[in-house]
């Protein structure tokens, strides 16, 4: 094992005896319990160092660890610093670095560390529930700086999230996560694990029990039921899964010889360098939607070129296909009919039909009801 991995190993092993101590329940990230399980060897990535608790279990770790806070190691959430970027907890040593360039600001701490991550669930009346959600869908949807609303209801969280932030981004980011921890746990169906614009659903039984295994000498706790585990989170032929293929990106320092403290202080251009790159990247980003753009007009042009193609074809052959239709030869006609469809396909997309001629259209629609296609028929018959 090289410098990185015994230091993600050592935090883990800390967080475990922390939890032991306090009987604290926890459980590894599927990743490394699947490395358990195949005893794969420890993964490269020094961010791979994930563990899962559900939020009682976060609140009391986070409590222990403020009353009793171990020398030259922090634990930041949106609790403790205000531009922190998500909904988890994170156990950072100092005495590492671990900084990506993209990230300037957004950590008290860029050192190496753990990130343990809540088992959400339904909580309190619906109300409350969906209340709680629009404010954290609005709260990573402004922090990530998504610019493109897919529906009207992202867009309502985030005006409500910003709202919300005039009285104090701090105030709203601690009130949130508090809201987070403070989740009741009974009666709990599912748990699910949000992170990385991903959500998956785990089923609550599956964290009612822990087991040890071992991973490179060191002792820790996966759920009892791992298989299923394991399968929600990679499908059935997750013993299939390919090893990762970490290399480290050009814009990130991973180091387990300097304080992170120390290189913040000598990096005294980090900040320009830091807002250089996001200036660059909002210019690309708008150049890139106006290549999108032309791209998808050029297209559509494509699109027209073929539909006049096609339906100077399809004209040419009205008669044969009138006769096709009086002699209700449907087989025949479902042959001829084949392209005509496809390019059918490709207009809808676009909200608009393909219409060579009038009669042959007509012709078409009659030829789907008598086939049963009643369900493409109707999105036809919206646009005639």
């Amino acid at each position: 094992m090289n410098r990185e991995q015994q230091k993600v190993l050592e935090l883990l092993k800390e967080i475990d005896i922390i939890c032991r101590k306090n009987k604290i329940t926890y459980f590894l990230s599927p990743y490394l319990t699947l490395c358990a399980v195949t005893e794969r060897p420890f993964p490269l990535n020094p961010e791979a160092g994930v563990i899962y608790m559900k939020t009682g279990d976060m609140e009391r770790f986070k409590n222990v660890f403020e009353e009793e806070p171990v020398l030259r190691r922090a634990l930041e959430s949106m609790d403790s610093y205000k531009y922190f970027p998500g909904f988890y907890l994170r156990y950072t040593d100092k005495d590492t670095l671990f900084y990506k360039m993209d990230d300037y600001g957004k950590f008290q701490y860029p050192g190496m560390a753990v990130r343990i991550l809540p088992l959400q669930c339904e909580y309190g009346p619906r109300r409350k529930y969906l209340w709680n959600r629009m404010r954290e869908d609005g709260w990573r949807r402004i922090h990530e700086r998504k610019e493109k609303w897919r529906n009207q209801r992202a867009f309502a969280c985030v005006c409500m999230v910003r709202l919300l932030m005039l009285c104090g981004r701090g105030w709203l980011g601690k009130r949130i996560f508090r809201d987070l921890l403070h989740q009741p746990q009974e009666d709990v169906q599912n748990y699910v694990v949000r992170f990385l614009n991903k959500n998956v659903y785990y089923p609550a039984y599956v964290f009612e029990e822990q087991k040890e295994v071992e991973i490179e000498g060191e002792h820790f706790f996966i759920p009892v039921d791992a298989e299923k585990y394991l399968m929600t989170s990679y499908g059935a032929n997750y013993r299939d899964k390919g090893p990762e293929n970490y290399r480290q990106s050009a814009i990130a320092v991973c180091s387990t010889l300097i304080p992170c403290e120390e290189f913040m202080q000598q990096g005294k251009d980090l900040k320009r360098l830091a807002s250089r790159r996001k200036r660059r990247a909002r210019r690309q980003k708008f150049g890139l939607s106006y290549r999108e753009y032309f791209n998808q007009c050029w297209n559509y042009a494509k699109l027209c070129g073929k539909k006049y193609t096609c339906a100077r074809a399809y004209r040419k052959k009205l008669d044969y296909i009138r006769n096709l239709h009086k002699n209700q030869d449907y087989v025949q006609l479902e042959i001829v009919f084949g392209r005509y469809t496809d390019m059918m396909n490709k207009c809808l997309k676009y909200d608009e039909i393909f219409e060579a001629d009038p009669e042959l259209l007509d012709i078409y629609i009659q030829y789907l009801e008598k086939t049963g296609r009643v369900g493409f028929m109707e999105k036809v018959k919206k646009y005639v």
